[in-house]
């Protein structure tokens, strides 16, 4: 009886093993899937990289400093934050989005006004804001606030 009863459960598992195809059913579809796939490094406009860009306003004001941007072709942000001069990986990414990834600067003490404005614009560069280009206007757009750019010669 006993090995009758395991020849049984041997037989029943093979079954149960076995392709829905070979079982005599149709096997299930796979679901369709209906969301695209997001692909790193596609982005709907190319971003101006190699060109340096001057801060003209920051939240609709003029900045207390001056500050800088550029995006190299080895995507390596620099640039000036109003007291000390910064760096960082900065990469666009689909829906005209940045990216930021830690930020190196130097460690010069400014006034405290200079001090507020830099970190205002490291923090809206930070916070994965858009981008869009105008002409030589490069305008950037984050969860903390605006900046606006323009194209330095």
């Amino acid at each position: 009886m006993k090995l009758t009863y395991s020849i049984a459960l041997v037989g029943i598992a093979a079954v149960i093993a076995l392709p829905a195809s070979a079982q005599g059913r149709k096997p299930k579809a796979a679901p369709e899937q209906k969301q695209e796939q997001p692909q790193p490094g596609k982005y709907d406009k190319e971003f101006p990289t190699k060109a340096t860009w001057n801060l003209k306003e920051i939240n609709g004001k003029p900045p207390a400093g001056d500050a800088s941007l550029l995006i190299d072709s080895t995507l390596r942000g620099s640039g000036s934050s109003g007291c000390n001069t910064w760096s960082a990986t900065l990469y666009p990414v689909r829906g005209q989005k940045l990216l930021m990834g830690p930020v190196v600067q130097t460690k010069k003490q400014c006034d405290p006004a200079v001090m507020t404005f830099e970190r205002e614009y490291l923090t809206i560069l930070h916070s994965q804001p858009t981008w869009d280009q105008q002409g030589d206007t490069l305008t950037i757009k984050g969860a903390t606030g605006s900046l606006v750019f323009a194209r330095s010669l």
